[in-house]
């Protein structure tokens, strides 16, 4: 269920950069916020015992949902405990 949540909003956001005209610029300001975004869960999580685990999925919705990706995965982190 969590997992067709998330790859709905993976595809908002795509068409939503695909409007703006600049799909590449778009792309990498969500990629870098997202990578900042899972960086700092962690390390702040660290002091809130919050977690987010590092692998290949969590690293692509980062990348590619940015702060809403992030933000969904730690409603899945929290919702699953």
């Amino acid at each position: 269920m969590y997992i067709v949540v998330m790859v709905a909003c993976g595809i908002i956001i795509l068409f939503a950069m695909i409007g703006t005209h600049r799909f590449f610029s778009s792309l990498m300001m969500t990629a870098i916020q997202g990578i900042i975004a899972l960086f700092s869960v962690n390390f702040i999580g660290d002091f809130l015992n919050i977690h987010i685990s590092l692998n290949w999925f969590s690293l692509i919705v980062g990348v590619l949902g940015g702060l809403p990706g992030i933000i969904l995965l730690l409603l899945n982190n929290l919702l699953t405990l």
